[in-house]
């Protein structure tokens, strides 16, 4: 072999060396771009969905939700595809946020951020707070909280056939401390509305569509709305300090526990809610509110209407109880639970959630927290907080019979079931024990105690974060 044979043949081996190289340096090009356009393709799924329109309207039947004064604001907001939205609450000013997971604005006749003017609603806002999430901030001039929130598919009525997925939130002012309550129950689990839809709610509205609203966000959007409205009894206008609403056990009717020598419980409790009342307002910082003025039967349920009605921090229910042990006695605080703590706060409870049926059937038996998975959940804040407000009274009650020896207990009682109010049950002592049906027969006995426990509400008023 030559000399230019060898030459020949080291040059082709060469040359296959720099196309092979080529040929994987090709292939790895293509595989980026594959990567890349997979990428691509796969953010463009995620960000399918989008904001397509949102309306507002007027719940005007509340009224089968204990308490709830309306007409409550629904927001609508439309998507094009199923939404996966969860909701939050901010203060300072108060907000409502919804999240929506890829989702992006494509409202094109409204710009991303406007004043309004419907209920309690003054303005709103789009934006993204991370590349994964499209966010609607709706500013609110008062503390109104989600009372139901759920999804709706697109309305096959609609003529336009502009409708989309349709994610419904209600919001009601009922006070700082339900929305606190609201706020602090989101920020643990964040609601992620389903598609059942709140039985109780009504879907007759009136709304307003904002889709093709005014472009400029400076202008007030004003909604006048037509047909006719239910009318309803306004919550009470909010005062600047606390309100405790203090129901009195029992009464008219219903008797009560009666004690050795005749005492009636609603006696005892009417007295002691009157004088406990006073010491609150007293000192200037809470408005103490009674659930009767009188010896008057009032259903359990009602109780708690009242409480809502007066946008209540608190709401204290009194009582004197009553055992087969005469030798029981002493101070009992209770607060709300599925499952009792012992049996005899079982049996407690269920003696005083019979108290309804000495003024015959209640109609209206259905519980509206069974049917609206959003309020149960701000069931479970209150009855946290309610705890609190125990332990305070159990501890500035120790110096008297009993102290706090009995402890906090709980139980399924029907006058705690406010999804929005932390309350507890005071039971003063026994009317069935000799010692305490005569300590509670003393005024000097009860002005003592009743001073105490409004020692210690108000040391839990000051200690929460309604303030």
């Amino acid at each position: 072999m030559t000399s230019l044979d060898i030459h020949i043949i080291d040059f082709q081996n060469h040359l296959k060396r720099v196309l092979l190289a080529a040929l994987q340096l090709l292939l790895l090009i293509s595989l980026f771009v594959i990567c890349d356009l997979a990428g691509i393709s796969a953010t463009k799924a995620d960000a399918q969905n989008s904001y397509i329109g949102f309306r507002f309207g007027e719940i005007t039947d509340t009224q089968q939700l204990d308490g709830l004064a309306g007409p409550a604001t629904r927001i609508v907001v439309e998507t094009s595809t199923i939404p996966e939205a969860r909701l939050f609450l901010l203060e300072n000013p108060y907000r409502l946020v919804i999240d929506t997971a890829h989702t992006v604005w494509d409202v094109p006749s409204l710009p991303k951020s406007g004043r309004l003017s419907f209920g309690s609603l003054t303005s709103y806002r789009y934006g993204n707070p991370d590349s994964d999430t499209g966010r609607l901030v709706f500013e609110l001039s008062e503390a109104a909280a989600p009372i139901a929130a759920f999804l709706l598919p697109p309305n096959e009525t609609d003529s336009s056939n502009a409708s989309g997925y349709r994610i419904v939130v209600d919001v009601l002012n009922r006070g700082s401390t339900a929305f606190a309550l609201a706020r602090s129950a989101l920020k643990k689990t964040p609601y992620l509305a389903t598609n059942q839809l709140d039985a109780f709610m009504s879907e007759n509205i009136m709304d307003k569509n904002y889709s093709n609203s005014s472009n400029q966000p400076d202008q007030k959007q004003n909604t006048n709305l037509s047909g006719s409205v239910v009318t309803l009894n306004s919550p009470e206008q909010r005062p600047r300090r606390w309100v405790v609403t203090i129901d009195a056990g029992h009464g008219g009717k219903d008797p009560g526990a009666i004690g050795i020598t005749g005492t009636r419980e609603k006696d005892i409790t009417f007295k002691a809610s009157k004088l406990l009342a006073d010491h609150l307002n007293s000192t200037g910082q809470v408005i103490a509110r009674l659930t009767r003025e009188d010896d008057s039967f009032i259903r359990l349920r009602d109780r708690i209407a009242i409480a809502r009605q007066h946008q209540a921090d608190l709401f204290v229910s009194i009582h004197a109880d009553a055992a087969p042990n005469a030798k029981a006695y002493g101070i009992s605080v209770f607060s709300l639970s599925d499952t009792a703590s012992d049996k005899e706060a079982a049996l407690i409870a269920e003696r005083e959630n019979k108290a309804d049926l000495i003024g015959g059937p209640d109609l209206a038996v259905e519980d509206p927290l069974a049917a609206n998975a959003l309020l149960g959940m701000f069931q479970r804040e209150s009855m946290n907080e309610s705890t609190y407000v125990a332990n305070s009274i159990l501890e500035q009650v120790r110096s008297f019979p009993g102290g706090d020896k009995r402890g906090h207990r709980f139980a399924g009682f029907a006058v705690l079931k406010s999804p929005d109010i932390p309350s507890v049950l005071v039971e003063m002592g026994f009317l069935t024990n000799q010692q305490d049906e005569a300590n509670l027969k003393k005024n000097s006995y009860i002005d003592a105690l009743t001073k105490k426990i409004a020692d210690a509400i108000l040391v839990y008023l000051k200690s929460s974060s309604r303030k």
